[in-house]
């Protein structure tokens, strides 16, 4: 009987586990970590990056003051339940820009990120950065959560040719 007891009180430490797993999208410290755009998610690990089954699309890579560029995250087979993307400087490796929040979304603009706004599943998202008042080049680089445990970190947006 107590190893029942202990079986279950585990089941469910598990299960609460995996509901609670930032809901409302990753905090804003996933910006300023040692791996940076990287979920900390009780010692995971990122999947290989040649298993991601998403496809990260950017309209652009190249911006100048006032231009708007869609990032679209999309999975061909399986929903998604978040994710943590950043504007960079291929450059400097700097922040840049300014995502815009919408349903889906929520913004840093401290860091120039956007996270989901809840972990329901996702077939696609949509989101629309803000380019600075320069000229220049830009990439989009973050995680994909399928689940808690199932992520991809490190990927870049790819531009359509």
């Amino acid at each position: 009987m107590a190893i029942k007891a202990i079986c279950t009180l585990v089941t469910l430490f598990l299960i609460f586990e995996n509901c609670r797993a930032f809901p409302n999208g990753g905090p804003i410290d996933a910006c300023v970590k040692a791996q940076p755009n990287r979920p900390n998610h009780g010692g995971t690990q990122p999947q290989p990056e040649n298993t991601n089954p998403f496809i990260v699309e950017a309209s652009n890579d190249y911006y100048r003051p006032g231009d708007k560029i869609t990032v679209t995250i999309r999975g061909p087979k399986s929903a998604f339940k978040g994710f943590f993307f950043q504007g960079r400087d291929p450059k400097t490796q700097e922040w840049i820009g300014v995502f815009e929040k919408n349903p889906d979304a929520k913004s840093y603009v401290e860091c120039s990120a956007a996270t989901h706004t809840d972990n329901d599943p996702k077939e696609s998202v949509t989101l629309l950065w803000h380019a600075p008042d320069a000229t220049g080049s830009v990439y989009f680089v973050g995680t994909v959560l399928q689940n808690y445990r199932t992520y991809w970190s490190d990927v870049v947006a790819r531009v359509p040719q």
